[in-house]
């Protein structure tokens, strides 16, 4: 499809060539990557069925990426994620729904302990993979960062995901307002990084079987963002075992799980902890929160 054609024509190509392919969503797919091409939005190319798409090429080259798995994100070099424009790519993993529980529960969380007594906090986001969450609560504890109330560090064992991180802070302007490193879990806390009080965590997972026999769009991902080890939770488990030496005394440990884990999670959490659970939309049981000292839970 190198000829010009109208909207129309093109999006009647494309989802022939997607449900080939064997996208779940062919119609979708087309819309969104048509839309993306032509710099237009949606709405305008179904009020507009009879316009010329003026990009085939790079129509053409997108739809061989999708037809091929790789996740739209990745294409359009960017997700929508809490209102923000995120920027993706192959160095990280693409932000999800599910994932804005957790950077709600921190932002709830950093939100308790400031309104509790004048005492300066650490976050730390481990895993920060595109740096959607580190974007998110420096937007939303901006004054707080700014007057050394909040200080926030973001880290990833991805030097490449680390790089992303940089970006996506650079590109809503709070890259001066965020410590982004390049570690192993919370390996630096307490050396050339702060103790942490509040600790969150969207860990790889997804147990290694599952990464394994991936398809689409999750086979594009990067392995070490997903494959949490034979039942998922080996890292989860390492961060857990660490937690009590190497984060601030009666810290809160903030995780992204997955279904079914909730009771694996409770029975690894630190000796004297207190771990409760929050739901998605799905009733799934995805959010954890570990408290190292009941009195501030």
């Amino acid at each position: 499809m190198t000829e010009t054609r109208t909207v129309n024509a093109a999006l009647a190509y494309a989802i022939r060539v997607l449900r080939a392919s064997g996208s779940p969503t062919p119609r979708l797919d087309a819309e969104v990557l048509l839309a993306h091409v032509e710099e237009r939005d949606r709405a305008w190319l179904l009020a507009h069925p009879e316009a010329a798409a003026i990009e085939p090429a790079a129509f053409e080259r997108s739809l061989e990426r999708r037809a091929a798995g790789e996740p739209i994100a990745y294409i359009r070099g960017w997700r929508e994620w809490h209102s923000l424009r995120i920027g993706t790519d192959a160095r990280a993993l693409i932000p999800r729904p599910e994932t804005e529980f957790l950077a709600d529960a921190a932002i709830a969380r950093i939100a308790e302990r400031l309104a509790r007594d004048d005492a300066p906090i650490v976050a730390w986001e481990v895993a920060t993979g595109s740096g959607a969450v580190a974007v998110l609560i420096a937007l939303r504890f901006r004054q707080a960062i700014e007057l050394g109330r909040v200080t926030l560090v973001a880290s990833d064992l991805s030097p490449d995901a680390v790089e992303l991180a940089a970006e996506n802070l650079a590109g809503h302007g709070v890259e001066r307002l965020v410590n982004v490193a390049c570690g192993d879990l919370l390996n630096a806390a307490g050396r050339t990084l702060p103790q942490p009080d509040v600790v969150i965590a969207n860990l790889p997972y997804v147990a290694t079987a599952e990464v394994d026999a991936a398809a689409g769009s999750l086979a594009h991902e990067p392995r070490m963002a997903l494959d949490g080890g034979p039942d998922g939770l080996n890292i989860v488990r390492r961060l857990l075992y660490e937690v009590p030496t190497r984060a601030a005394h009666a810290a809160t440990v903030l995780l992204e799980i997955g279904a079914g884990q909730a009771d694996a999670v409770r029975a690894m959490a630190p000796a004297g902890a207190s771990v409760s659970f929050e739901a998605d939309l799905a009733g799934i049981e995805r959010v954890v929160r570990v408290s190292l000292s009941d009195s501030i839970a």
